[in-house]
């Protein structure tokens, strides 16, 4: 018998109570046990939850957090899946979003979700950084849909893999430029090495350090440095804590010189790089930090046994430099059948029909007689 449950303003108990209910492992570390627990202990917005039974046990279930947009005269009802839908509640990000359960109720859940906002008097379903494999296709290339997409990039690792090994990979260009930097930093400063931070003490010094070197870097930038929001910073601070098999902290030298610090997600065979703080002021033509941290650091977990490094989304060039395999993550917004998403629907329709018209028209426009 398969029935649905709408939870409103849920608790840390109430959540914790249905996922080892559910015992069901999600690809993404942010969905996570000890990612949402942390996350819990310091957001300020409510989120609600969205159950679906069979044989009254709990199979599928999603987060579901609320904002609201003004556009067109009108006041639309936003649902975002597995976060709050504040800005600075969700500045500690997400990706590989998706529902919690087994991937056969996936499109009967969304299916029957997407009911439910109706009758909760949402517009529209906000889903950020999805993937084909993490939620159902149809959605993603739905015209009904306003849909982006963004490239993650990652490397593949194995246990005889160093960082001469990474390096040749790459491309000529690229090998030549990485490993002048790395016999510059060597011969003017000694070896490379990673020290990753044990004790509390010392993982929350090397987050002070990391704190001060992003907001050197990022400040100043039009988003901002995430540590300059005590939501995210305290969400990292509570996963360094008390979640050390998900989240470490690495410091990365060339003898006694600092290259940097980074804040890393463990979750089975991947490690995701989720943040970093780089010693730019270690920065010359020829020295380069950030490539040398990461190569150092792919080095240290591929011999630790894991078979990814994962630098998530975002199409930095040392991203596409050192990985060698992508993925494709979707952010899109579905209209349910209110009336304002009904309207929303029809424009979106004729929106995506309009582009796909006009690149229609210009792949055949070279058969076109003149």
């Amino acid at each position: 018998m398969e029935e649905t449950q709408w939870l409103t303003d849920v608790t840390w108990e109430q959540l914790s109570t249905v996922l080892h209910d559910l015992n069901c492992d999600n690809f993404s570390p942010f969905l996570s046990e000890g990612f949402l627990k942390a996350w819990f202990s310091q957001k300020t917005f409510p989120v609600h939850m969205f159950l679906l039974y069979e044989q009254s046990t709990v199979s599928h279930f999603a987060l579901i957090g609320e904002s609201f947009k003004k556009k067109y005269g009108l006041t639309f009802k936003l649902a975002h899946i597995n976060q709050t839908g504040c800005p600075r509640n969700d500045q500690v990000w997400i990706e590989y979003n998706a529902s919690f359960g087994l991937p056969e109720y996936r499109n009967r859940f969304f299916y029957l979700l997407l009911k439910e906002l109706v009758r909760q008097n949402f517009d529209i379903l906000n889903v950020s950084m999805t993937c084909e494999f993490l939620f159902p296709k149809k959605y993603l290339s739905n015209l009904y849909s306003d849909a982006h997409t963004s490239q993650g990039f990652r490397r593949s690792l194995s246990r005889e893999f160093t960082v001469e090994k990474i390096v040749s990979c790459l491309s000529a260009n690229s090998r030549s430029k990485l490993r002048r930097s790395l016999k510059e930093l060597q011969l003017q400063f000694g070896q490379i090495n990673v020290t990753i931070a044990e004790g509390l003490n010392q993982k929350l010094s090397f987050l002070e350090q990391l704190k001060k070197l992003h907001i050197k870097r990022w400040g100043d930038s039009d988003n901002g440095s995430g540590f300059e929001n005590e939501i995210f910073k305290d969400t990292l601070k509570s996963l360094l804590k008390n979640e050390s098999k998900l989240c470490e902290i690495a410091k990365v030298t060339a003898g006694d010189a600092l290259l940097g610090y980074t804040l890393n997600l463990i979750q089975k065979d991947t490690v995701f790089f989720y943040c970093s703080g780089i010693n730019l002021d270690l920065a010359t033509r020829h020295i380069k930090p950030g490539y040398v941290l990461h190569l150092a650091l792919m080095e240290y977990y591929a011999q630790q046994g894991l078979s990814w490094y994962d630098f998530m989304g975002g199409a930095s060039q040392y991203k596409k430099t050192l990985s060698n395999d992508t993925v494709v993550f979707h952010s899109l917004q579905v209209p349910t059948k209110t009336f304002k998403g009904i309207l929303t629907r029809s424009k979106n329709y004729l929106t995506n029909l309009k582009v796909i018209t006009s690149e229609f028209v210009k792949s055949w426009r070279g058969y076109l007689p003149l």
